[in-house]
């Protein structure tokens, strides 16, 4: 699942990922925690920085949840903050700091789906 506020970000790691990957997107915290009750997700790419509920309360409610703490997440952020790195230390499974190649990304995906 690709969870981005910007559109254009979505359909950029949609089609980096699709071939390889049922893909699903949302476009922000509240929408992703809905999804991934309903499609249980291998792998969340989670940005971060988003407006409604951002990506940090988002992965905090889904590692919370024993339903949904399975799935991995991979953070996405732009902003390095010590509340951000955190996150990252106790509930994210990996994190690529913005800008970021997306070969990079999708070997991230990779390493995460197999784990």
């Amino acid at each position: 699942m690709i969870v981005d506020d910007l559109e254009p970000v979505r359909r950029m790691l949609t089609y980096a990922l699709e071939d390889d990957y049922n893909v699903s997107q949302a476009a922000n915290g509240l929408e992703a925690l809905k999804l991934a009750e309903t499609e249980h997700p291998d792998v969340i790419v989670m940005d971060l920085d988003m407006p409604v509920m951002d990506g940090v309360e988002a992965t905090r409610r889904l590692k919370s949840n024993p339903d949904l703490s399975h799935i991995k997440v991979l953070a996405v952020s732009g902003q390095n903050n010590s509340e951000k790195s955190r996150l990252v230390k106790d509930d994210c499974d990996a994190f690529i700091e913005k800008p970021f190649e997306v070969s990079d990304l999708v070997e991230a995906v990779k390493r995460l789906a197999i784990k």
